[in-house]
Order: structure tokens, then C-alpha cells, then sequence
């Protein structure tokens, strides 16, 4: 965040540690457990969060240089991200127009996408160089059977996509500010553009995608689940948070804040003690942490409320002295707490709920990130509850 944003932030913490509070939302909210379980719910969320909006798909150096991909399943839309010959980013349904096979697989640097089908050959831009049987396909317009466009776009050293094709006189561009609005500033004064992928790791667990997100927007459990592992770095229950339409920006304390007490307070440096957790709606959480950043994505199953694919990613600056390994433990650190402690427990709260014994969970007014987000999801999908 920006300097200004920084000490102000840094000042509420150190106002809420003396006085044993925190950011509070207007009220209770009520969440039905169904919007954890429901198929229709989850037929109108894919529909909706999922094709829709943009969705947040990465740093910029997943395409470093021109000729990189990456390719996606996004809740049912197969996505292929490219960099061009000219530095731009492009979205493609990656689906070839032959017979619907995919054009590329998993991620990597490429001239041109050779379908392996049957041979069907497209450039970067999605165009249909050829086919592998011309007396077959004679008379087949190739300008008109390029790859499916989808919105993209490529600010702030981030990528979005809107998984769902440009329309007929429709722009190819997201306009990623629009999006982001009020929280945009901050997110471009983090540098982004600056952080390589150090690593990535998926997992399948049996929660919703929302229980994924969850996990991230209250510290009120920190204490509690996890006291033998990151529970003695953190101030429990005790945090800023600031709404920006859909997304939201929390902001924790570590034990460490005590530090700055004795600076005077334009001079004090409060990132080494102060963690951002970014909601960036609907499926994404960006962490900025002490020296790097750590991105959880989470995508629903297609058929599943139940299930749901995270994948978490570590970005470690470009400049930097410290070894890999210092970067491993930190992975280490993020999978151990939320993978073998978070999302265990999300598991068997995800049973209770399916078990039909409670209708419907209750968010604190110490937890306004969670009530931002459900009523967010709220407003976008039109619903009541």
C-alpha cells in the first residue's frame, strides 16, 4: 500500500491492540449453510462469479516473454493465456475449432499451438494458420475459425481474464481499474511486476470453494487452531479492514508492532509487522507477507458444492540474497497451516453442514471481511440469502 495508507493503517492497529478491539461490520450476518451445499446455488455461482466477471489469474511472470502460456481449467472453461510476439496479453477458449480437443496443455513457451487431434495449427494470437487436409476442409474460411477470444488484460503486474467469449461489439480488453476500483492505488504500489513464481502447489480438498476463502478473511480463529504454529506471530482477533465494492483489503498484526512504539510515528515502518490480505473477488486471495507474496485461487467443481481445486503460489521478489531454501520454508510454513489445519477441519465443517442438523452459520461483527465478502456474493448473484 502507499506510504499515507500505511502509517494510517499501522496507527488503527496500534489503536485497537490498547484499546482490545477491532474493525467491526454494522451487524451479525446470517449465512444459510445450503450457500455451502446447494446445487443450484452452486449452478448460479459458476454461472455468474465464475463467467461473468474478470478473475484474477496470476502475476505477470507467469508470461514473462513473448511466446509463454499458461493454461487453466476455470470452473468448467478451458483458458489458455498467452504473451504475444508483442508483449501483449490474449485469452483464448482453449478449444480447437475442429473438434473441440485442447490446443495447448499445462504451461510453457511456444511459436504457434498444434492441436493434437488432428494437426490443426494456431498462431499466438489465435488464428488459424492451417489445417492438415486441405482437399478435406477446401473451402473452409480459416480467418473465421481462429480460437475463441475471452476478455484479458494485464495491469499492475497482475493478469485477468473473463472466462466468457467477447461478445458481438464488445472490447477484448478488461478494463482491470473499473474492476478493482478504490483498492487499485494500493495494489499498484506493491510492485507486483517485480515478484517471479518461486512455486506452486494444487490440492483437491472436500470443502466449498467459499470454506477456502473463509479461512483467509478472520484472524478470530488464529489463537485457537493454530497455537503451535503461527498463533504466537499474530495478534488474535484484532485487525483493520476496508471495503472497495467487491474486494476488500484486511490488515493483521504480528506480536512484532511493538517495535515501532518508541519511533516517532512519521518515521515508523510498519511492513515488517503489518500483513495485508487482499479479497479480490470472487476466488482469490493475495497475502502480502513480510518479503513475498503468497496468492491463493480457488475454482469450484463442476459438479461437486462439496469440492472444490486451491492452488497456492509463492512470488518471491526478483532482487533478492536469500536462498531457495529460505523460500521452501516459507511454502512449507503456508501448506502445513492451512492444508493440514485449516482445511481439515473446513472438511468435517463441511459434513456438518451437509448433515441437515443447522440451518445456518453466524458471522461475528469482529469478522466485517467475512461479512463484506458473503455480501458480496450476495449482491452479485442478486440473492437474498
Amino acid at each position: 500500500m502507499e506510504r499515507i495508507e500505511e502509517l494510517a493503517v499501522g496507527s488503527r492497529l496500534l489503536g485497537h491492540i490498547d484499546g482490545r478491539t477491532t474493525d467491526l461490520a454494522d451487524g451479525l450476518f446470517r449465512n444459510r449453510v445450503d450457500a455451502y451445499s446447494n446445487p443450484a446455488r452452486a449452478a448460479a455461482e459458476r454461472n455468474t462469479l465464475f463467467r461473468e466477471l474478470p478473475l484474477f489469474m496470476g502475476l505477470s511472470s507467469r508470461l514473462a516473454k513473448p511466446g509463454d502460456y499458461v493454461t487453466e481449467d476455470v470452473a468448467g472453461m478451458p483458458v489458455l493465456l498467452t504473451r504475444g510476439t508483442d508483449g501483449a496479453v490474449k485469452a483464448f477458449a482453449n478449444i480447437c475449432r475442429h473438434r473441440g480437443a485442447p490446443v495447448a496443455q499445462g504451461c510453457g513457451n511456444a511459436r504457434a499451438f498444434v492441436c493434437p487431434y488432428h494437426g490443426w495449427t494456431y498462431d499466438l494470437a489465435g488464428r488459424l494458420l492451417g489445417t492438415t487436409d486441405k482437399v478435406g476442409f477446401a473451402g473452409l474460411d480459416l480467418g473465421s475459425h481462429g480460437l475463441v477470444r475471452l476478455p484479458a488484460a494485464e495491469k499492475h503486474g497482475m493478469l485477468f481474464v473473463r472466462p466468457k467469449p467477447v461478445g458481438q461489439g464488445e472490447s477484448a480488453e478488461v478494463d482491470v481499474d473499473g474492476n478493482l476500483g478504490a483498492i487499485a492505488p494500493d495494489l499498484a504500489a506493491l510492485r507486483l511486476e517485480t515478484y517471479p513464481m518461486f512455486s506452486v502447489d494444487v490440492v483437491k480438498p472436500r470443502i466449498n470453494w467459499k470454506f477456502a476463502i473463509d479461512t483467509f478473511l478472520e484472524v478470530y480463529h488464529v489463537p485457537h487452531l493454530h497455537r503451535k504454529t503461527i498463533g504466537p506471530y499474530f495478534i488474535g482477533n484484532v485487525g483493520t479492514f476496508d471495503g472497495a465494492g467487491l474486494h476488500g483489503r484486511m490488515c493483521v498484526a504480528r506480536t512484532s508492532i511493538d517495535a515501532v512504539r518508541g519511533v516517532p510515528e512519521a518515521e515508523r515502518n510498519y511492513r515488517p509487522h503489518v500483513i495485508s490480505i487482499y479479497q479480490l473477488f470472487p476466488n482469490t486471495i493475495l497475502i502480502f507477507q513480510v518479503d513475498h507474496i503468497e496468492i491463493w485461487r480457488t475454482f469450484p467443481d463442476r459438479d461437486d458444492p462439496s469440492r472444490c481445486e486451491v492452488e497456492m503460489a509463492i512470488y518471491r521478489p526478483a532482487e533478492t540474497d536469500k536462498p531457495d531454501s529460505y523460500w521452501e520454508k516459507n511454502r512449507d510454513i503456508a501448506i502445513r497451516t492451512v492444508m493440514e489445519e485449516d482445511f481439515p477441519l473446513g472438511e468435517r465443517m463441511q459434513i456438518g453442514f451437509e448433515s441437515g442438523v443447522t440451518e445456518e452459520v453466524i458471522y461475528g461483527r469482529n469478522e466485517p471481511s467475512l461479512v463484506h465478502f458473503h455480501s458480496s456474493i450476495r449482491a452479485a448473484l442478486g440473492a437474498r440469502a
